[in-house]
């Protein structure tokens, strides 16, 4: 007879649950002033006088990324004391909110150098901050998958989360690359930063689709590499490698997927040139979806 409980609860849990809501909750709460800080605004001038409907969006997009980071920090066994919980949820939520900085200052500085997405999404340049928020999602999501891998009650999984926010960056950098040549072979060498720049919100639409498409593959790929600590620089290196292939595999797919759903379509003519953001849209939703797809089967 299975005389296992029917329900997994004890009362520490609850105090656990109530530690981490709160803690959760708080980090939401003071994100706005941080994201005043971060822009070197004011946010309630930006949002209630300005109606920067640009800044709104890339706030309302951090928020989401943070508490996807937040879910990965929160997630997994408690810590070994309810003070040890507390101290390695701040931690980690702290952490994911430096990473979401930083990740802003590499996409202008290394994946597009040619373009300011923040000062652009300031003069209110929608197709920047659908940009940004694309960026920002799609790190979220691989840092939480790295924070769910290696499910580490302890500080040491530090290393690992920074180690695989820089695999992140290196493959969504290559994303943009790709997305980058292809305009410009499509169109004789014409920038895809200045489309972004231009106010393309059709395209940028489509580049944050691929680009959480991606984010999402790519928390595949541990279920191909077991965490190690005793080999952690090893474990995180394989795991970028199938990082790689995933996001070719997602490309390739999400081609093959584009010409039957959107058959007789001039993709090229509707999005880069007429704007078409219902095309765009559902591009993007085919990279999001074959993303899902690939997690779903290999995580």
């Amino acid at each position: 007879m299975d005389n296992s409980p029917l329900i997994n609860f004890y009362p520490d849990l609850l105090a656990v649950l109530f530690v981490d809501l709160l803690i959760a909750v708080a980090l939401l709460t003071a994100f706005r002033k941080l994201a005043g800080l971060i822009s070197n605004v004011s946010s309630t001038e930006e949002l209630a006088e300005k109606d920067n409907f640009a800044f709104g969006f890339v706030f309302a997009g951090g928020m989401i990324a943070l508490a996807i980071v937040l879910t990965g920090a929160i997630s997994g066994d408690p810590g070994s004391s309810l003070f040890n919980e507390i101290v390695l949820v701040v931690t980690y939520g702290v952490l994911g909110i430096a990473l979401m900085a930083l990740t802003r200052k590499i996409l202008d500085n290394f994946a597009l150098p040619d373009i300011n997405i923040h000062q652009q999404v300031m003069k209110g340049n929608m197709a920047a901050a659908i940009v940004d928020v694309g960026n920002l999602i799609a790190t979220a999501v691989i840092v939480r998958a790295v924070m769910v891998w290696i499910d580490d009650t302890s500080l040491f999984g530090l290393v690992a989360v920074i180690i695989g926010f820089v695999v992140s960056q290196v493959v969504l950098i290559l994303v943009t690359q790709y997305r980058t040549r292809v305009y410009a072979r499509r169109h004789n060498g014409e920038s895809l930063q200045n489309a972004f720049e231009q106010g393309n919100q059709a395209l940028a639409i489509r580049y944050l689709g691929h680009k959480i498409g991606v984010a999402l593959a790519v928390t595949a790929a541990s279920g191909f590499v077991p965490y190690n600590d005793d080999r952690i620089f090893m474990a995180c290196l394989v795991w970028g490698v199938f990082s790689i292939i995933l996001t070719i595999a997602l490309s390739l797919i999400a081609m093959g997927a584009r010409q039957v759903i959107l058959a007789k379509i001039d993709v090229v003519e509707e999005v880069d040139k007429q704007r078409n953001m219902g095309i765009a849209f559902i591009e993007a939703m085919i990279y999001i979806s074959i993303g899902f797809i690939l997690s779903g089967i290999i995580a």
